[in-house]
């Protein structure tokens, strides 16, 4: 790889020092600085003075700026510009300047003289336009321009002489003012930092979600059509929110499974409002008689879905949430309550009729069960003076008015006329509350106290239920007197441990 006349491929000299900044490319790379033709573009720039800019070449301000500011040096002149002639000498140490940029993916087997002269041209003017600074990020980009053109088979029929140049040749410069850079081809060329190559994963990137973009406005510009010329919808009074994905089922089956949507809902196995109606009649009738809970939830979230993909709003689907829910509750399944619970707010709000106090009673006996007292506060501040005169929401601020103060024994009689499905909310955390009533009366009754007594105070069926209950917190009933009793003192230990289990709740309100 011989070096152009008047430099050497050896270091200096005696240790002389050698001012690497003056030089394009520094040693940072000696293949491609000792390449550079005089040519910095194909433009004839001109010396307000006359001769060519940059005849002092390589110390020259021309061959060191980037292109817009060696425009700035004189006038663009109007007339035909003439390739420039490279030397023999430079034609040999430019062909392997590019080929070293390029590496072995383009370079493959062609020869010096199949390389195109507009490419050693593209080249050139490349690292006449770059400064010193950015021309590691230019060996980079004009490597990947000129191994993609080659594995697309574009290397000799590309126009390299239009193509425009890398960007790492102008980073962020503006072109002068009345001064108009070399068009480029594409309006993408300079949005590539430092990947130019047109078929980069970046580009890529960029075409696909413009190209998504195109179709959400094609999509939206079609419902917007759509809608001037929809039928009118059925239903006025179930759907509160049709649009043209609006579906109406036509599957005529009662029971269904409940299966998850992995895509778009079919109308075919949905089933439309009259038999969903029917459905639920059927639902009702089969859990009073088997009270199978596994195929009535099933069933039952079978018919919310068909409710939800055909956006019924209305009555039957209040129903249909408060069936499910109070099932759930009698069958202590507190997640699928939950569920319940949430969408029936929801339906609340909207002003749809059901039993709206009832449900918020269990609301306020639900969050008791979870000791959320910050949602608490909020349902108490949002309740009206109405709200607070019905029955079932009555009993539940009584009950927590009983917990907040401690009083137990009020707790436990309101548990024994708990209205509704009441009672099954509070089932859950009975004996929590038993075992803290137990821990008081521990400490105000001595020596024994009768087991009778305790289980007619902590709301026991039967006294057999009541001794169970202690047996499992390790408190012994001693029975060698009149009636059965319990040593006070001694159970104020197992009384305090069996309190300790109960200080967790997890979110669906269940103990760990």
């Amino acid at each position: 790889d011989s070096a152009p006349a008047g430099y050497s491929n050896h270091s200096p000299p005696n240790g002389q020092h050698v001012d690497h900044g003056a030089f394009p490319g520094g040693r940072r790379s000696p293949s491609v600085t000792r390449a550079i033709s005089k040519s910095v573009s194909e433009l004839s720039i001109e010396e307000e003075h006359g001769g060519l800019a940059g005849a002092g070449w390589p110390n020259s301000r021309a061959s060191q700026a980037p292109l817009y500011s060696a425009v700035k040096l004189g006038k663009i002149s109007k007339k035909k510009v003439v390739p420039y002639a490279l030397p023999p000498a430079a034609k040999a140490s430019t062909f392997a300047k590019a080929a070293s940029i390029a590496g072995p993916a383009a370079n493959g087997d062609l020869q010096e003289a199949e390389w195109p002269l507009s490419l050693k041209r593209f080249v050139e003017r490349s690292f006449a336009a770059c400064s010193a600074k950015m021309r590691p990020n230019l060996e980079k980009q004009l490597k990947q321009i000129i191994s993609s053109a080659k594995a697309n088979k574009k290397l000799l029929t590309m126009d390299w002489d239009a193509r425009p140049l890398p960007k790492a040749c102008n980073p962020g410069v503006r072109p002068a003012k009345g001064v108009s850079p070399l068009k480029r081809t594409s309006i993408s060329a300079d949005i590539g930092g430092l990947t130019d190559d047109f078929d980069s994963e970046e580009r890529k990137e960029r075409r696909l979600l413009r190209f998504q973009k195109e179709a959400e406005a094609a999509k939206q510009a079609a419902y917007a059509s759509s809608l001037a010329t929809m039928a009118p919808m059925p239903h006025t009074g179930d759907v509160l929110n049709w649009d043209a994905d609006t579906i109406v089922g036509t599957c005529t089956k009662l029971e269904k499974s409940y299966l998850r949507l992995t895509s778009a809902p079919d109308p075919a196995v949905v089933r439309p409002l009259p038999i969903l109606r029917q459905t639920l009649d059927l639902l009702k009738h089969k859990w009073v008689e088997t009270s199978n809970y596994t195929y009535i939830c099933d069933q039952l979230k079978s018919l919310r879905q068909d409710l939800t993909v055909q956006r019924i709003t209305n009555a039957f689907t209040v129903e249909v949430y408060e069936q499910h829910a109070r099932i759930a509750l009698e069958t202590n399944d507190l997640g699928e309550y939950n569920q319940c619970q949430t969408q029936l707010k929801q339906l609340y709000a909207m002003g749809l009729p059901g039993h709206a106090m009832e449900f918020f009673a269990y609301r306020i006996l639900y969050f008791l069960y979870t000791r959320n007292k910050s949602d608490i506060n909020m349902a108490l501040a949002a309740m009206t003076p109405t709200d607070k005169q019905d029955a079932a929401v009555r009993h539940a601020l009584e009950v927590r008015h009983a917990m907040a103060t401690g009083n137990y024994f009020r707790y436990f009689q309101l548990y024994a006329s708990a209205p509704n499905m009441g009672g099954y909310l509070m089932d859950n955390f009975a004996n929590r509350e038993r075992c803290s009533a137990l821990q008081k009366m521990c400490k105000a009754y001595r020596p024994r106290l009768s087991l009778v007594f305790i289980s007619q105070t902590l709301a026991f069926d039967t006294t057999d239920e009541c001794a169970k209950f202690l047996s499992s917190l390790n408190i012994p009933v001693l029975v060698d007197g009149v009636q059965p009793a319990v040593d006070m003192k001694a159970a104020l230990p197992c009384a305090v441990a069996a309190i300790q289990k109960y200080e967790k709740v997890d979110i669906k309100g269940q103990i760990y």
